[in-house]
């Protein structure tokens, strides 16, 4: 009988630690994921601070590190940016701005229309 609970005790210290590995792995799948963030808002050209601001939730540092990598990549390979598209919240904003810049504003005409 004691030679079974032997195996049984070390299979129960050992079945935690198994998962460890798995906890890593999603530490490592965020830092990467925001590597990759960093270096994707390089090779399009966007400055760092505007791609902290698209992309809050994911780590500063981690952003930075995918940025800097990309960009010593750019520099040897002397590569040059490739523009993103336009967001759809960009064309919108832009859109507005052009629309109100484009309308006739005539401030006496629009104050004296309730006579």
């Amino acid at each position: 009988m004691p030679i079974l609970r032997r195996p049984f005790l070390f299979l129960l210290l050992i079945l935690p630690l198994t998962a460890c590995d798995q906890v890593t792995g999603l530490l490592n799948k965020q830092q990467e994921n925001g590597k990759a963030i960093g270096a994707a808002c390089r090779h399009s050209g966007r400055a760092l601070e505007d791609c902290y601001q698209r992309n809050a939730r994911v780590a500063k540092a981690d952003i930075y590190t995918g940025w800097k990598e990309m960009n010593e990549y750019m520099l040897a390979k002397k590569m040059d940016i490739v523009p993103a598209p336009a967001d759809s919240a960009d064309q919108q904003s832009t859109g507005n701005a052009s629309s109100v810049a484009s309308a006739p504003h005539d401030g006496a005409n629009a104050s004296n229309t309730h006579n």
